[in-house]
């Protein structure tokens, strides 16, 4: 404003020109003058002042978090559900791994459909077991068939075994039943077998550590007591528990000429012996007739028959790899070449007790029934 001011009082005082005042237009000139130079400093000045100074630094630009969303959680895969017409659905077999291992061209379809469960509460589907004595290594498995646990009215497992030793640590004691699918409680009568079965050893041998001395008629009578007691506090009868049965005791010292072994069996169980790259069965019923064809048919059961136990001494040498299955595990030995490979090769030594497991669980169309076996390596 004081610019304005200067040039307008400049401005007045130049009227004084046409006065022939001398005098007072040179002051009008130098007001003039001054005028201009303060408009210059009070309207250029601060533009020229803005083009000279340096520009601000830029400030970071402010980031704010985002939100990111979890990502979806897959729903659960529905049950599958039998066709409308009664067929059982064929599934897909799953990717996961790993897988059991399966004989033949195609899986089974039952193996591939989820579990039922049985009425009334029964004992679990699966059982394992591992472990050492002396120079023994034991690997232990039983797993529902197929076959029992797919459809209605879904069944326990009727398959069983037992594991134990004498006081003294000395032998091992090895126990596999197989209940009679004609019994309505056959896997009461099976555990109840292969627990008593090993009990009852263990006793005798601690009342006399030989096994060599060992009655086999007088233990499983024994056992067959035990399974009848059993069934009568259920309100049961001896034919409702009916089971087959192998026992085994093995010596954890090899002398100079072996190791011996004692085996009493009764029905379609049996005990092999990994030669080279074969199981070879050594005792025990294989169910096969003069003829060599396999057959279902049952000689004998408890606690119905224990007088038609067999017995056997054997002597194998100190390393030897030796088996207790029940018919889910021989029956496929038997008859299929590429089982029997499969099993020689994966146990030529102890196996993971998961990797056990799964063999036992082996996926084969035609095989449903429960599978168990008892795997002893001897000097390993």
């Amino acid at each position: 404003m004081a610019a304005i001011f200067a040039v307008l009082l400049g401005g007045f005082l130049e009227l004084q020109l046409f006065a022939n005042e001398p005098l007072i237009t040179v002051a009008g000139t130098l007001a003039i003058l001054a005028g201009g130079i303060a408009l210059q400093t009070e309207l250029i000045g601060p533009w020229a002042a803005r083009r000279r100074r340096p520009a601000a630094a830029p400030q970071p630009a402010v980031v704010h978090p985002q939100y990111v969303p979890a990502p979806p959680v897959a729903p659960p895969r529905p049950m599958p559900k039998p066709a409308a017409d009664g067929a059982v659905a064929t599934l897909t077999r799953e990717t996961t791994y790993p897988a059991p291992p399966l004989f033949g061209q195609r899986p089974s379809r039952a193996h591939a459909l989820p579990w039922l469960l049985p009425k009334p509460v029964a004992q679990s589907g699966v059982a394992a077991d591992e472990a050492g004595l002396g120079d023994l290594t034991v690997r232990a498995a039983s797993l529902l068939g197929p076959g029992h646990r797919c459809e209605e009215p879904a069944v326990a497992r009727q398959d069983a075994y037992a594991l134990g030793r004498d006081p003294s640590g000395r032998y091992l004691i090895a126990a596999v039943a197989d209940g009679l699918s004609s019994s309505k409680r056959s896997d009461l009568g099976a555990a109840t077998a292969a627990e008593a079965a090993v009990d009852l050893i263990g006793r005798a041998l601690d009342r006399h550590p030989d096994p060599a001395a060992l009655d086999p008629g007088r233990l499983l009578h024994g056992v067959a007591e035990r399974m009848t007691d059993e069934a009568a506090q259920r309100g049961l009868t001896p034919q409702d528990v009916c089971a087959v049965l192998i026992a085994a005791v093995i010596d954890t010292r090899a002398g100079e000429h072996g190791r011996n072994c004692w085996f009493t069996w009764i029905g379609d169980v049996s005990a092999w012996q990994l030669r080279g790259d074969r199981w070879e069965p050594f005792a025990g019923d294989l169910k096969q007739d003069e003829g060599g064809i396999s057959s279902n048919a049952v000689n004998a059961c408890l606690p119905l028959h224990p007088d038609r136990a067999e017995r056997k001494l054997y002597r194998f040498p100190a390393v030897a790899v030796l088996a207790l299955v029940s018919d889910g595990i021989g029956d496929a030995w038997t008859m299929m070449s590429e089982a029997n490979t499969y099993f020689a090769r994966q146990w030529t030594a102890p196996p993971p007790l998961g990797a056990f497991l799964n063999d036992v669980g082996y996926d084969a169309r035609g095989f449903q029934d429960d599978r168990t076996a008892v795997a002893i390596w001897a000097g390993r």
